[in-house]
């Protein structure tokens, strides 16, 4: 799928805020400093490489399964959303990845909070379902 499909479902994605419980949908999961691996993008496993980095100054970033992206970290009445989703436009040669990147770039617009879930962070949406499922890596 072409970058510009990609960029435009960023662009066109509205982030989605509900009146749930704070605490599940609490950033506080993610603290500065905190590095995961992606290991499921839609409850469908996430190719190998992929990664997910919480800034000290209200930033994450990381590795999609084809590019970097970064955005801002954000809470406001209890839903937490990821702003200014922005992601580098290398091609993508893999159409397993490519897929798999396109989804990922969609859910991370959808994102209003965070879980946790067996030792590990679910990103959620407005319903709670999980899009991006995160591992903690090191220290985390």
């Amino acid at each position: 799928m072409p970058a510009t499909r990609i960029l435009a479902a960023l662009a066109t994605a509205t982030a989605l805020t509900a009146c749930q419980d704070a605490g599940e949908r609490s950033v506080a999961l993610l603290r500065p400093g905190d590095s995961f691996a992606v290991t499921r993008i839609d409850g469908n496993p996430a190719p190998q490489g992929g990664t997910f980095q919480v800034g000290g100054d209200g930033r994450v970033s990381g590795a999609a399964p084809c590019n970097r992206f970064s955005a801002r970290l954000a809470e406001q009445g209890g839903a937490m959303t990821l702003n200014g989703v922005v992601m580098t436009r290398r091609a993508c040669l893999d159409p397993a990845r490519t897929m798999a990147e396109t989804r990922f770039a969609i859910a991370l617009t959808s994102v209003t909070g965070a879980r946790a879930r067996s030792g590990q962070v679910s990103l959620i949406d407005a319903e709670g379902r999980e899009r991006i499922g995160l591992a903690p890596v090191g220290g985390t």
